[in-house]
């Protein structure tokens, strides 16, 4: 079983389709969805064991998905780790991509610091 499916496990209260709404809601924070981003979106998902299908029918209505608050910190994290690679795939983090996963890290409970020291981390990886 993947180490995703371990951390998330069953999604009978919906954290599986709340983390995807958050990861649609970052993916067009810059007004637009690039196929990079769509293809990353459609793994991470998939890691999850949702179907593309279920990703689009968020995107096409995302106010039928409620936040459900994971219950672990590393939940928490794994959730803002995918958040900022989503938001780097396409080389270009726009500030309000950077805005809204700090918005959504006060809601995961967790300082919005992290946003900051994940991208930081991820920058020193590619030099």
């Amino acid at each position: 079983m993947d180490i995703l499916s371990n951390i998330f496990g069953p999604d009978k209260e919906g954290l599986r389709r709340s983390h995807v709404k958050n990861l649609i809601t970052i993916a067009l924070a810059d007004g637009h969805l690039s196929e990079d981003e769509w293809e990353l979106l459609v793994y991470l998902a998939s890691r999850l064991g949702m179907e593309e299908v279920e990703i689009t029918a968020i995107k096409e209505n995302p106010d039928a998905v409620t936040f459900v608050m994971p219950k672990t910190h590393n939940q928490r994290v794994q959730q803002i780790e995918d958040l900022v690679l989503l938001m780097s795939i396409d080389h270009d983090i726009n500030p309000n991509e950077v805005e809204l996963c700090k918005k959504i890290s006060l809601k995961l409970d967790v300082l919005p610091q992290i946003v900051d020291d994940i991208i930081a981390g991820r920058h020193s990886d590619e030099e």
